[in-house]
């Protein structure tokens, strides 16, 4: 049976892709061709552990038309999708390609989903992780719309740590779940000291909550090292074509993996397909170079996909020996 992953989003979007010969700031642009689909960091990444063999869950807030046609797109790549109904309808993000190789994208700030619902994503992946979902590796994804409370994701990450033991509080935590976070600002600085399994941000999301530069290896290395001390057990950082940073736990190792050089499509969705990659390699007991290699290169791998999120495994498989992985001291 594949294993099962489980992805929450709290703040999804419909995502609508344009391309255009050029922009052109304060003219008309006609597009040559335009597409939608279910999008966010979260969707991302359970699309791309459902490429790599997994079962994929997904959780999110979805609100009036646009909700029900994000869940219909996920629907449609094969994700098991459990809206939870949100008072606010799901956001609208806009991908524009153009030029050579150029990507602008137009981000919606999405609305808050309201109390209800999420007592009700609580309540869900709690009950899921009791019984169907036993044990299988949590992914937050994304960020949170205005008006939620900024500890939201550190209430979901103790609800899963806890959710093993049953409800008579006599079972054995033996299954409990490996929490990956993924998200910026209140929401990250709240989450720390919820102590997730492992942090993945970018070099602007650390920046900002550690209130520094981070412009080399080492920078991003300094900012993991912190990032565990504020409640992390785990921490990697994303540096763009630069790389990625990996402390695997407060004593080390540590390690930079750079993708190979390859025209993308679009890099929308990599950080994301590297997240799902390291997810799926800790599932597969994998562990240091091997396991930083083969989420980099599910992260290059996004940038060959026809859409954020869908990668192959065949070419996961194609670019692994092509990724050149460091050990840093």
């Amino acid at each position: 049976m594949p294993a099962q992953i489980v992805c929450i989003s709290a703040n999804p979007a419909l995502d609508r892709r344009v391309r255009l010969p050029a922009l052109k700031l304060g003219e008309v642009n006609r597009a040559t061709g335009a597409e939608s689909f279910g999008g966010g960091k979260a969707a991302h990444v359970a699309m791309a552990a459902q490429a790599l063999g997994s079962r994929a869950s997904w959780i999110g807030f979805l609100g009036g038309s646009p909700g029900e046609e994000c869940a219909a797109k996920l629907r449609g790549l094969g994700l098991e999708v459990i809206p939870i109904s949100s008072e606010s309808p799901t956001r609208l993000n806009l991908e524009i390609l153009h030029g050579e190789n150029q990507v602008t994208e137009i981000l919606e700030p999405g609305g808050a989903p309201g109390r209800a619902a999420m007592d009700e994503m609580t309540r869900t992946l709690i009950e899921g992780l009791r019984t169907k979902w036993k044990g299988a590796p949590v992914a937050i994804s994304g960020s949170m719309p205005a008006g939620m409370p900024g500890n939201f994701f550190a209430s979901l990450i103790h609800a899963a740590q806890s959710a093993a033991q049953s409800a008579d509080k006599s079972a054995v935590q033996s299954e409990q779940s490996l929490i990956f976070l993924d998200t910026s600002g209140d929401a990250l600085r709240a989450s720390l000291n919820a102590r997730p399994t492992l942090v993945k941000i970018n070099r602007n999301e650390a920046g900002s909550l550690l209130n520094a530069h981070i412009a080399t290896s080492a920078d991003a290395l300094s900012a993991a090292r912190q990032i565990i001390k504020l409640g992390a057990q785990s921490a990697a950082i994303t540096l763009g074509a630069e790389g990625i940073v990996w402390l695997e736990k407060r004593a080390g190792p540590a390690w930079l993996a750079k993708r190979p050089k390859i025209k993308p499509t679009s890099t929308v969705g990599s950080g994301d397909t590297t997240l799902a990659g390291l997810i799926i390699a800790m599932q597969r007991g994998f562990t240091g170079e091997v396991a930083i290699r083969f989420a980099t290169a599910c992260g290059a791998a996004n940038c060959l996909a026809p859409i954020p999120g869908a990668i192959q495994s065949k070419d996961v498989e194609v670019l692994l020996n092509e990724v050149k992985v460091t050990a840093l001291t």
